[in-house]
């Protein structure tokens, strides 16, 4: 075997260690977190809806601190649309049909595209464990209008779900919605580790070119 072929075995055994530490550490980050309930005794109001993330728009979802981004993925997505009527402490919880799903809440509008704007919270796994997402004593603010994002922890999650919000103080209204979100058409990225392995490819092209030239 030539150097040049030992070089390519390297950059793809690179390229392929680096995808799979991404998933390790997600799911050590996964197993490591704590639940934190907030229970609300005496709500004003609590509404719920059903609806199916399958067929929805492919995303790179980011972690639940709203840092980006998942290396999981992609994965599909359904947003909804929600306003309250006062400022409120609320809950939005989600319960998963048979798989791993992950919940967001975002300021409208929402950008798939750009996953860290507008950003306000984000849980894996709720009370109930993997098939559950809550999040819990969310701070809102009366009249501003929100999105709901539910998506999968990895690539082939999804499927239907209910998601319900509960607030002690406020009227809860939802609107728009109900369908997966469709973004404007954009041209297709690559992923992390797709990007990995196209640029040491383009080095070790460049490493030919000068090699031939010496």
């Amino acid at each position: 075997m030539n150097r040049i072929a030992l070089l390519s075995v390297g950059i793809l055994i690179c390229a392929s260690a680096s995808a799979q530490q991404t998933q390790v550490d997600e799911y050590a980050l996964k197993a490591a977190q704590v639940y934190t309930p907030n229970p609300i005794t005496s709500p004003n109001d609590v509404q719920s809806y059903t609806a199916d993330t399958t067929g929805g728009t492919s995303w790179d979802r980011p972690f639940a601190d709203g840092t980006c981004c998942s290396g999981l993925g992609p994965v599909v997505l359904h947003s909804q649309q929600f306003s309250i009527s006062a400022n409120d402490t609320c809950n939005v919880g989600s319960v998963q049909n048979g798989w791993d799903g992950y919940l967001f809440i975002y300021v409208d509008p929402f950008d798939p595209l750009n996953q860290t704007v507008n950003f306000v919270a984000g849980n894996d796994d709720g009370g109930g464990g993997i098939g559950t997402s809550d999040i819990n004593g969310v701070a809102l603010t009366g009249g501003t209008v929100y999105q709901i994002v539910t998506t999968g922890f990895e690539a082939g999650e999804e499927g239907t779900f209910t998601n319900t919000i509960t607030c002690p103080v406020a009227n809860v209204t939802l609107g728009g919605g109900g369908v997966p979100f469709e973004p404007p058409a954009t041209l297709p990225t690559l992923g992390q580790s797709a990007l990995i392995i196209l640029g040491m490819l383009v080095g070790l092209l460049g490493f030919v070119a000068i090699r031939r030239r010496a």
